[in-house]
């Protein structure tokens, strides 16, 4: 089956979108993404990519002081990588980049600057790139514009409007996996870093509906409605037992339990819509949520929590409290496809209740100074970031917002905090990472290795 052409109008948007020559000595942000344990972020620019690591954590605060008196670090994030107008990416911006954990291979889909009015001719492939050896080690091809690009340890996910490629890492790339999908415009995926084996959510062939494809079994594929509307962000935990969901409405997201697609919880943002720009967990207890607004939401996913505001008609069937469901057991093996229908079925039947039956958000983090809008963009006219995006501390109450004004943003917040009311969360710091100025730089000092970490592993591409 032939892929679908890429509508003419994008490319006519895309070449009236054109960079202008008097603006290119200076460098704008194209993308950014943080690897799968959140130690470090890449930022793709008009002028190749640039790679950052996280602050390690933090010396716990003394006991009865709270989270907000720990000791702030002298710089929470440092550049570590800078690549650009190199060989092999001389005149060409990074549209879409991911990193494997902190190993020295990326993935990246470029856009010749010289050529950028082709549009779909200059975006059709994925280039892998070595570090270490400052090149080009691999590319992966297809007819079609690629709209996003994720790694996992042993598959790499191209991704297009209408289908998805899956390949194998290691020695030989080939194609396992062809994954076909309702337009997909923003190029969403999302994948289970911890699974073995690797877990893919995607958005599938009908409006609002989600596919979780596991490995290469055919039987453990299933697919669920998650919204009725379109969607715009999706997020798997590490280990792939819980994904969530948001509309391009961006009032509500969902949760979901990914081996049979049952419905766990309703969130509510606001009423107001927006674009949500991201979804990031925290282990199974927490979703934070991040959209084009001012506002960082932080829900706790807890079966007590939701009690608290639960809908007084929860026995009718067609108003159901937020935790849907019993909390998500552990991965089950998954059942047939037939069961697994009949099941969506049911929970289509359960998927609107009252508006007071969503779960409230239980930490909020506001953007500082953006009442007005930002005072600062660096994003280039060619970019599609639509808000910041989030990162959990690996083991304190803490989150990073890292955004496109060019601050990374730590707030903190009280896990244990009262659930019945939103509790603010503790601005901790904000640091300068990027700026448009080619000369702009973070002054930090080398990088030291911390005990037990290596640089990881190496793919043998060729």
């Amino acid at each position: 089956m032939e892929e679908p052409k890429e509508p003419k109008e994008e490319r006519k948007e895309s070449k009236e979108r054109k960079e202008t020559p008097e603006n290119r000595e200076n460098v704008y942000l194209l993308t950014y993404s943080f690897n799968q344990d959140f130690s470090n972020f890449v930022a793709g620019t008009t002028a190749g990519f640039r790679v950052f690591g996280v602050a390690g954590q933090r010396a716990p605060a003394e006991k009865g002081a709270g989270y907000a008196a720990a000791p702030a670090p002298t710089s929470p994030v440092e550049e570590l990588r800078r690549r650009e107008h190199s060989p092999g990416l001389q005149h060409s911006a990074v549209m879409h980049i991911s990193m494997l954990n902190k190993t020295s291979i990326f993935a990246m889909a470029t856009l010749s600057l010289e050529r950028q009015g082709e549009g779909l001719a200059s975006m059709n492939k994925v280039q892998i790139w070595d570090e270490k050896k400052q090149k080009t080690v691999a590319e992966l091809r297809c007819r079609n514009e690629v709209k996003g690009v994720y790694l996992h340890k042993d598959v790499i996910v191209m991704v297009c409007e209408y289908v998805i490629y899956v390949y194998t890492s290691g020695d030989r790339l080939k194609v396992i996996l062809h994954l076909d999908t309702g337009s997909n415009k923003l190029g969403l995926c999302a994948l289970a870093y911890g699974s073995d084996p690797c877990i893919i959510c995607c958005p599938a062939q009908n409006r609002g509906a989600v596919r979780i494809q596991v490995g290469q079994d055919a039987q453990a594929t299933h697919v669920f409605q998650a919204h009725q509307s379109g969607l715009a962000a999706l997020a798997l935990t590490t280990s792939g037992s819980l994904v969530a969901t948001a509309s391009e409405t961006g009032t509500v997201m969902k949760v979901f339990r990914t081996a049979d697609g049952e419905a766990l919880y309703r969130l509510r943002r606001s009423t107001r819509a927006a674009h949500i720009s991201c979804l990031t967990f925290r282990d199974d207890a927490f979703l934070a949520v991040a959209s084009s607004s001012v506002t960082v939401h932080i829900f706790k996913l807890d079966n007590a929590t939701a009690a608290e505001v639960e809908d007084p008609e929860k026995e009718n069937s067609a108003h159901a409290s937020p935790a849907l469901k019993p909390a998500p057991e552990p991965w089950p093996r998954l059942t047939a496809l037939q069961t697994l229908q009949h099941k969506g079925a049911e929970v289509l039947r359960g998927l609107t209740p009252q508006y007071l039956a969503d779960l409230r958000s239980f930490g909020q983090f506001r953007v500082p100074d953006m009442d007005g809008g930002p005072a600062l963009d660096t994003r280039s006219r060619l970019s599609h970031i639509a808000g910041p995006i989030l990162a959990f501390h690996k083991t304190e109450p803490r989150l990073y917002v890292l955004h496109y004004n060019g601050f990374l943003y730590e707030c903190g917040f009280q896990p244990d905090g009262d659930p019945t009311t939103t509790q603010e969360c503790t601005f901790l710091s904000a640091t300068a990472w990027f700026a448009n100025r080619p000369e702009f730089t973070l002054a930090t000092g080398e990088r030291k290795t911390e005990p037990g970490e290596t640089d990881g592993e190496e793919w043998q591409l060729l």
